[in-house]
């Protein structure tokens, strides 16, 4: 069955670390062509068909220390719809619609300081995430190499240092990724506040 004749449809997109220069223009124009957020879970988007809409979308981070139904209730009161809040490992991300019209502020943030607050509080939870990625294949090729040492397993203790080092980089290499994007996007928006 086509698309167009299709209820709902699932999309499986990668916005690694959302980036909502990239993903709110990609639902504005989903909306545009009638298919309207439905919710959202990682790499996974679902749409519901209907009249072709000029909706804008907002996306917000929570993290973890914000209290979310206060939160969603000052978003309600500006006017936003919230279509979703989707839960990671890292934090709570916040999907929400308006109507576009001459009147309204199409954004959550309207002031600099606050925009690039946000993207501070990203940064801060990537990294503790990435802390523990890292942190879990060290502890398991400890336990593991000692346990190998301890019976006298040397192919055994060579294979676990590979892959102890392997889940290293790659959890450092993440870490290290995410940490400069963010840092890049924070040094951004406060150049052009200036």
């Amino acid at each position: 069955m086509s698309r167009e004749k299709k209820r709902s449809w699932r999309l499986y997109a990668a916005f690694l670390l959302p980036e909502a220069e990239r993903e709110e223009p990609f639902l504005n124009e989903m909306s545009q062509q009638g298919w309207h957020l439905e919710k959202t879970r990682l790499f996974h988007y679902t749409f519901r068909r209907g009249e072709p809409m000029d909706y804008q979308y907002r996306m917000d981070f929570l993290g973890k220390e914000l209290e979310k139904e206060a939160y969603l209730q000052l978003l309600r009161d500006a006017g936003w719809e919230i279509v979703d809040v989707r839960r990671d490992e890292v934090g709570r991300w916040v999907y929400c619609k308006r109507t576009r019209s001459d009147e309204a502020v199409l954004e959550i943030y309207t002031d600099p300081e606050s925009k690039v607050e946000v993207i501070k509080r990203i940064k801060r939870a990537y990294f503790r995430f990435s802390a523990w990625v890292m942190l879990i294949p060290v502890v398991c090729f400890g336990a593991a190499f000692f346990t190998a040492w301890a019976l006298d397993a040397p192919e055994a203790m060579r294979t676990l240092f590979g892959g102890g080092i392997g889940g290293l980089i790659g959890g450092g290499s993440v870490c290290i990724w995410a940490w400069i994007v963010l840092r890049r996007k924070i040094r951004q928006m406060e150049a052009d506040r200036l």
